[in-house]
């Protein structure tokens, strides 16, 4: 039974719930600890996902005496901070992204994973939605043919509200950059990983930023107002070493999941709504398009093969990460989610961050 100790509850989004739900599903994983900086908050978890075992700690040093392993699920800048403390404790780490503001500050974390020896993992969950595993499995198998373009889109609306107060993701000393680091991380991690095999690596990367809300009330502050210092929208274009377009566009003020890919052998359309199907419009390589686009099903394959993982929209792809992190801890198995994989696709946002703020062209460094 692998202890689990979650640092961060949060006060918005509270990403950990998802954490929490997931290990829920594992009969070989038990929360034992919960720690937020706020100790009321820890408590308030423990009493809404009822973890019996779990004790609201009041310090780290306490959450490490009672777990084997933690969850990382605070602002972006003290993820490598608390990776660093929980792996000189001995203790396995899986960690929320964007893994930090710039790619340089992941450096110390990824020394002290190999190091320790002890899993390190980065929260790059999307890849193992039901949709995007059956759009990977066409892609592999020679479907698609040559890619032509792709266009993705990801966001939330909740921040579209002009009332929500000035929070630590629009303030880029504590974010990084906004909307292009919280959902670009998933979209270009989303795209390379299905992708890289058939295109090639991004090679250059041309990007566009705005922020829309340009100033929020401060958090304890009524009537006060504090400056947005990161972007609430960015759409950025990107060429792969194989010569394929990547289109992204990225908002929290309102957007859709959805990822078009268009290559030799027809369209496929994923919609983040309904991740259990996808859209096809196939087509023979060297002909036109015949037949309309058609609904397809995800098939059972797809799924992941376990009956534990609940079939539930995003709970789904949740599980699997905490079911590759235990894995890796009780049995070695490898992981692609790597902290280095973490800084890779930080490479990626610093250099679509720096092309927006040149106004032109940035070129990415291959291995």
């Amino acid at each position: 039974m692998v202890k689990i100790g979650i640092i961060g509850a949060g006060t918005t989004i509270g990403i950990a719930q998802n954490h929490i739900k997931a290990y829920q599903c594992c009969k070989d994983a038990v929360i034992t600890g919960v720690y937020d900086l706020l100790e009321g908050r820890a408590q308030d978890y423990i009493d809404k996902f009822q973890l019996s075992e779990a004790k609201a700690c009041k310090h780290l040093e306490e959450l490490f005496s009672c777990c084997d392993a933690v969850s990382i699920c605070t602002p972006n800048a003290t993820h490598v901070e608390l990776a660093v403390e929980a792996l000189k404790a001995g203790k396995h780490v899986l960690c929320e992204k964007p893994f930090a503001p710039l790619p340089e500050d992941c450096d110390e974390a990824i020394k002290y994973a190999k190091l320790t020896g002890k899993v390190a993992m980065i929260g790059l969950c999307y890849r193992e939605i039901p949709g995007l595993v059956f759009m990977k499995k066409l892609i592999d198998e020679g479907k698609m043919g040559r890619i032509f373009f792709v266009r993705e889109e990801q966001g939330g609306d909740r921040i579209a509200n002009p009332d929500v107060k000035l929070e630590w993701r629009m303030q880029k000393d504590l974010s990084g950059p906004g909307a292009l680091a919280d959902f670009g991380s998933h979209m270009m991690d989303i795209c390379d990983y299905l992708l890289r095999d058939t295109c090639g690596a991004i090679c250059e990367i041309q990007c566009m930023e705005d922020t829309c809300i340009k100033e929020r009330e401060m958090i304890g502050k009524p009537g006060k107002m504090g400056r947005v210092t990161n972007d609430d929208v960015a759409c950025w274009i990107c060429r792969t070493t194989g010569g394929t377009l990547y289109n992204f566009t990225s908002s929290r003020i309102g957007a859709t999941f959805m990822l078009e890919i268009v290559g030799e052998g027809g369209k496929m359309i994923f919609n983040g709504d309904k991740p259990f199907e996808l859209t096809l419009q196939l087509k023979e390589k060297d002909g036109g398009y015949k037949s309309r686009p058609e609904v397809v099903p995800v098939p059972e394959e797809c799924f992941g093969g376990d009956e534990n993982a609940p079939r539930i929209p995003f709970e789904i792809n949740f599980y699997y990460e905490i079911r590759q992190f235990l894995d890796a801890i009780e049995n070695g198995n490898e992981s692609l989610l790597t902290f280095e994989r973490g800084k890779y696709i930080q490479t990626l946002i610093q250099a679509a961050q720096q092309a927006s703020d040149m106004g032109a062209a940035v070129f990415v460094p291959q291995e």
